[in-house]
């Protein structure tokens, strides 16, 4: 009998130690995942940005607040949203900050708090300044007109912007330059709060993206025979509006070289868009003869300035061009170049497909 009270006293003593056991596990966990759930640090107000893209799980959100330094563990994080039934979000880009806890972090998520409503400026290949200002007024609610303005005053150009770049210099200013800056916007997608960007705020970063390929290419262009950025830039946008493949662009690029040491015209028909600051669709006899800085129809050698923003492997393909006899280039409307050394062989490419042009009209 007494074997058997013992058994049972002992049988009692290991369960209730187990329950207290249990118990301070459960208390030690639930200290430790009330813990993970604090701010990671009260008094750090730095402005951390997060993007929540759509379509992103709870779990994305949470590895991404703990890359961020935001959270302490992913885990406790989505954790808490399902348990909570937070796992609702909108998507977007957030400043949020180290003083906030993975309960504030989470609300703010489900109802949109410091989210920020962002737009882009796409500079595309080929896009004159003019078109590049549109956008810059609807991202920062500047006047068009007002931009155009500033970036076609030299004092104001060289005020805000020849002294943090290098790489622009006075031939910008020349004689029958639209815009000083044309060309040197770099093609590319650029993010920005709405209403607010600054028109210097993106210029310059423009300009940063230009600097960076002008530096990788720095010996090149040293060495090049056109003798400046400028002028790079400047055949580099002619050989941008004419090839959208890199091959054809570095052969296009040789075809100009040819033309130039001939003393002969380019005539590129973009130069006479840029010329006229407009798309021209059907080119008329009066549009070739209407002589501007940039028609090279009517004049010799390389436009005043660029014809709009080259991308990196149109300069690249001015700085290494693919060597050749050719002196004459046709386009037809699937995008096929034909390339010719006389003149004769030229036009008999023209007569046979420029028929195909009209139909795109």
């Amino acid at each position: 009998m007494k074997v058997h009270q013992s058994r049972w006293r002992l049988a009692i003593l290991l369960a209730v130690s187990l329950a207290v056991i249990l118990a301070f596990a459960a208390w030690g966990l639930s200290a430790y995942y009330n813990r993970l759930l604090e701010p990671v640090d009260p008094y750090d107000k730095k402005a951390i940005t997060v993007t929540v893209k759509h379509g992103s799980s709870i779990k994305d959100i949470g590895r991404e607040m703990e890359r961020k330094g935001l959270i302490r563990k992913a885990w406790a994080f989505e954790l808490y949203a399902r348990w909570h039934h937070l796992d609702q979000y909108q998507a977007g880009m957030y400043t949020f900050n180290r003083s906030m806890s993975v309960g504030g972090l989470m609300n703010n998520l489900k109802n949109g708090r410091y989210r920020k409503v962002v737009q882009v400026v796409d500079v595309r290949q080929g896009m004159w300044i003019k078109e590049i200002a549109g956008q810059m007024a609807d991202v920062s609610g500047l006047n068009v007109q007002d931009i155009l303005d500033k970036l076609n005053d030299p004092s104001y150009v060289k005020n805000h912007y020849m002294k943090n770049h290098k790489f622009l210099t006075g031939d910008i200013f020349a004689k029958g330059v639209k815009y000083p800056l044309e060309g040197y916007l770099a093609p590319g997608i650029y993010k920005y709060d709405k209403n607010n960007a600054t028109l210097d705020q993106m210029v310059n970063e423009m300009l940063d993206r230009t600097g960076k390929t002008i530096s990788r290419y720095h010996d090149d262009m040293a060495s090049n025979k056109l003798g400046s950025v400028h002028r790079i830039l400047t055949m580099a946008s002619l050989v941008e509006q004419e090839a959208p493949g890199t091959k054809d662009r570095r052969r296009i690029a040789g075809v100009f070289y040819n033309r130039l040491d001939r003393h002969m015209k380019l005539q590129t028909d973009p130069s006479i868009d840029y010329g006229q600051q407009r798309r021209i669709q059907e080119y008329t006899a009066q549009d070739l003869k209407r002589d501007t800085p940039y028609n090279t129809y009517t004049r010799k050698g390389l436009t005043a300035g660029p014809i709009g923003s080259p991308a990196a492997d149109a300069i690249e393909a001015v700085l290494k061009p693919i060597r050749s006899k050719d002196l004459y280039f046709y386009a037809r409307p699937n995008g096929r170049i034909y390339y010719s050394e006389t003149y004769s062989e030229h036009r008999e490419i023209v007569a046979k497909y420029r028929h195909e042009w009209a139909s795109q009209s």
